[in-house]
């Protein structure tokens, strides 16, 4: 994906501000040595047991040598996380590498304003073990790295599978291996493109990671934004290349001999037939059960108010798909909705939530506090079932015989629109328009092509996503990106809903834009509730 070549383009920018054009370099003494702070993370530092470095950002930097005239002399330092946060914040290096933008972090450093890649990582174990038998467990014995940002996903996710965790913390990855070998922990943590020797139990993704810096480094990540920038305009270049080798080859490869053993395996097992038949059995099942879900009302709604920031009211709710265990406790949604979906049940689950959505709109019309109040409910829908003619037939039966009224249910299409599929859907959002829903598209901004899906496509609404609301104050190009989008939504007669508000400063920066069809959704007004909270609001 573009946003990890990113990543790879940060050697770059290093390279041309120390070497030729900004002001930093120019004030430096040409004996000075700048200093790279990085911590081992396979494939892209490795060091091995003689201090050697090697890896992508080791060949990345070989690579440009031979293009750039050196005017002085640059270093790695290897470090630990928590090593190098303090290195950092004493001057002992300049920048650092990978660090994500955390309370914690902002009070420490300056950042580049764009993330140079968005984290993989996973845990890894030695034994044989699922999701299930880890639950059997009485205590989990888990290994982290100090310092390790990505901590509070693992908390989460051990404590939504009700599973007690042990931590013993090591400066090092390979520290880490140790302690497993040893057979002191039961799982690892470690990053999930390496090529490890454990089996990689469960796979995240994780932060969004910039370039920090301290107070003598501004210039430094001022060129990298601005390289960064330069670079999204190339479409090939050695350092594709180089990134192929490391990571799309290295994945062709793995699934080929994955493929392989596959093949072998089947026919030295003779079991074609029931490899076929279990999985079909199983999908059947599991078809079942989740439509008995439905009719026990195991699933339901919650609702996250969308408001109006200038007056601070309620204008609309966005119904997030939720899922109760027999013992009326939500369950996490990573749990459910993949079930769902790799079983072909979005179309049935599509409709209930349709139907659900409706009869929730009657009763939060009753509330007191929503009462003679004009407002929407937004479901989403994907790209399939807008294309499907029988699906938004029956979703137009459904809305006419509630007699709810037009631009009462808005549905918000959740996948990226790309240009090739606009004739695809253009005549179904028709329909449905008339039909008297509204339409709202989803991560505006963030592909190119979204500038023609907004000309060409008759949408009511546009959502921005949160990664630009993040910006939105401190990130001068999220900022002026956001304004942008104001300014093209109010000149086409579009509402503007900026999602994942958080913080008061968003709140502040937010009420200064001119447009009085721009909406929030966020943290900072309400988390997702039960439909009976809308009645307290």
């Amino acid at each position: 994906m573009i946003y990890i070549k990113f990543k790879h383009f940060i050697f770059i920018i290093l390279f041309i501000n120390i070497f030729s054009i900004n002001v930093y370099s120019e004030n430096k003494d040409t004996e000075d040595i700048v200093k790279i702070g990085v911590y081992e993370y396979e494939p892209y530092i490795v060091v091995d047991s003689n201090g050697n470095i090697s890896g992508y950002a080791y060949d990345l930097v070989a690579l440009l040598n031979e293009k750039i005239n050196l005017k002085y002399e640059y270093e790695y330092v290897v470090c630990s996380l928590s090593e190098g946060y303090e290195k950092l914040k004493n001057g002992d290096i300049d920048i650092m590498l990978g660090v994500p933008i955390t309370e914690s972090t902002t009070k420490n450093f300056i950042f580049n304003n764009n993330a140079i890649f968005d984290e993989k990582f996973g845990l890894y174990t030695k034994k044989s073990i699922t999701l299930d038998s880890l639950k059997k467990f009485s205590i989990v014995r888990l290994g982290l790295v100090e310092g390790d940002y990505n901590a509070n996903w693992i908390f989460n996710f051990f404590d939504a599978n009700n599973i007690n965790i042990d931590i013993t913390y090591a400066k090092t990855y390979k520290e880490l291996e140790q302690l497993m070998e040893e057979d002191k922990i039961d799982l690892m943590v470690d990053s999930a493109d390496k090529e490890s020797k454990y089996k990689l139990f469960y796979r995240f993704l994780g932060n969004n990671v910039y370039v920090a810096g301290n107070k003598n480094s501004r210039d430094i990540l001022e060129q990298i934004d601005k390289a960064i920038e330069d670079f999204r305009l190339e479409e090939e270049s050695p350092i594709t290349e180089l990134y192929n080798e490391y990571f799309n080859n290295r994945e062709k490869k793995s699934v080929y001999s994955e493929f392989v053993i596959s093949i072998i395996s089947i026919s030295i097992s003779l079991v074609l037939t029931l490899t076929l038949l279990i999985p079909r059995i199983k999908k059947i099942t599991i078809r079942n059960k989740i439509k008995a879900r439905i009719a026990n009302n195991r699933y339901l709604l919650q609702y996250q108010p969308i408001y109006n920031p200038r007056e601070k009211s309620i204008v609309g709710f966005e119904g997030l798909l939720r899922m109760v265990d027999e013992n009326n406790k939500l369950v996490p949604p990573y749990k459910f909705i993949p079930e769902i979906e790799k079983n072909n049940m979005l179309y049935d689950i599509s409709l209930w939530i349709l139907e659900k959505a409706i009869y929730d709109y009657y009763k939060i019309k009753e509330y007191k506090s929503m009462y003679e109040k004009d407002f929407y409910i937004s479901i989403n829908i994907s790209l399939n079932e807008v294309e499907n003619d029988d699906f938004v037939k029956k979703y137009i039966k459904i809305l006419s015989k509630s007699n709810l009224g037009p631009n009462k249910i808005c549905l918000e299409i959740i996948e990226r629109v790309k240009m090739h599929d606009l004739n695809k859907i253009t005549k179904n959002i028709s329909l449905l328009k008339e039909a008297g829903f509204k339409i709202a598209i989803d991560d505006f901004g963030v592909e190119y092509s979204n500038l023609d899906v907004l000309q060409k496509l008759d949408v009511d609404t546009i959502k921005v996503d949160k990664n630009f609301v993040d910006g939105i104050g401190k990130d001068t190009i999220k900022s002026e990106t956001i304004l942008f989008i104001s300014r093209i939504a109010r000149a086409k007669n579009k509402a503007v809903v900026l999602e994942g508000v958080e913080y008061v400063e968003q709140h502040t920066e937010i009420k200064k834009i001119k447009n009085e069809y721009l909406y929030v959704q966020g943290y900072y007004y309400n988390k997702p509730m039960h439909i009976e909270s809308i009645a307290n609001l």
